[in-house]
């Protein structure tokens, strides 16, 4: 198994994406359409940084990120639903 190191500098960008989360329920199909990209992107970037150890400080603010990313994500896939879109 390897070990990623930890990367504050990534940690910020992801935060800095979730501080600044537009009012989703006013966006239209293909803003949301581009949007559910931008954040699924950002998930899989999470995802690369999840740290080695689930018992470990870095491991639970990993999970709290992730959590509030996958909650953006289902809020944009409920709109889309809404549209017609999903």
């Amino acid at each position: 198994m390897s070990i990623i190191k930890f990367n504050p500098q990534e940690w910020d960008r992801i935060t800095a994406f979730l501080d600044a989360v537009p009012d989703i329920g006013a966006m239209d199909a293909d803003t949301l359409k581009q949007y559910r990209r931008e954040t699924e992107q950002t998930i899989r970037d999470l995802d690369a940084l999840e740290p080695g150890s689930q018992t470990s400080e870095a491991y639970e603010l990993w999970a709290d990120l992730h959590e509030d990313l996958e909650d953006v994500l289902d809020e944009i896939l409920d709109c889309l639903e809404d549209l017609g879109q999903a």
